[in-house]
């Protein structure tokens, strides 16, 4: 797994999976975050409730690696809605084999903009992954415009699309579900794997 960016200001983020809280709570332990679970029927919640994940850096960034993980195919389709470093991160994975994380990041003052080696979300994948078969324009149009701040980018598409969860995207959410933490071993494989990766390179690098 890799990560596009670590943030220098507050994250927060929702994501939005295809499953029912206990699958959906046994994918968060296998993981790096620390989030809450709360069912929004027929989608589950997760929200991160630590701003730093279990992991060594470069992956302490919980909001980060949570947006950057992918879901399985049995949790799918999913969508998620961040607020990094003041941007409006939406990340997509549709129900297909190989769904790879796509990614729409909306700047104020700027709009829509491309963060390079991510795969670019259309509206219409946010559409098709919330079951949605309306305009795709609606959701051009949101995420269009240049003016306003990231929650409320957030939230106007949530609304958009049909989807619930739009308290849970602000700077303030209390606690709605139950809280599930990543289990020691599933850290200590990724941080094991991670640094076995950084040493390859390492040599690479010095054999070149």
């Amino acid at each position: 797994m890799s990560v596009p960016w670590q943030p220098a200001q507050e994250a927060r983020g929702l994501l939005l999976v295809s499953g029912e809280t206990g699958p959906v709570s046994t994918w968060v332990r296998r993981g790096l975050v620390a989030c809450q679970v709360i069912p929004l029927r027929p989608w589950t919640a997760v929200v991160p409730t630590e701003s730093s994940s279990r992991a060594e850096p470069p992956y302490d960034g919980a909001v980060t690696v949570l947006a950057a993980r992918p879901v399985p195919r049995r949790l799918r389709s999913a969508l998620g809605f961040f607020t990094i470093d003041g941007r409006a991160v939406v990340t997509v994975q549709g129900p297909g084999w190989r769904s790879a994380v796509r990614w729409l990041v909306w700047e104020p003052g700027a709009g829509p903009v491309r963060a390079p080696g991510l795969e670019l979300a259309r509206p219409a994948d946010l559409l098709a992954a919330a079951g949605r078969s309306g305009d795709p324009r609606a959701v051009a149009d949101v995420v269009g415009s240049r003016d306003g701040r990231a929650d409320v980018i957030l939230t106007d598409l949530l609304s958009v699309l049909g989807l619930p969860g739009s308290d849970l995207v602000g700077p303030k959410v209390g606690l709605r579900g139950q809280v599930v933490a990543p289990t020691a071993q599933s850290v200590a494989r990724f941080d094991a794997r991670m640094a076995e990766q950084a040493r390859h390179r390492s040599e690479l690098e010095e054999n070149s």
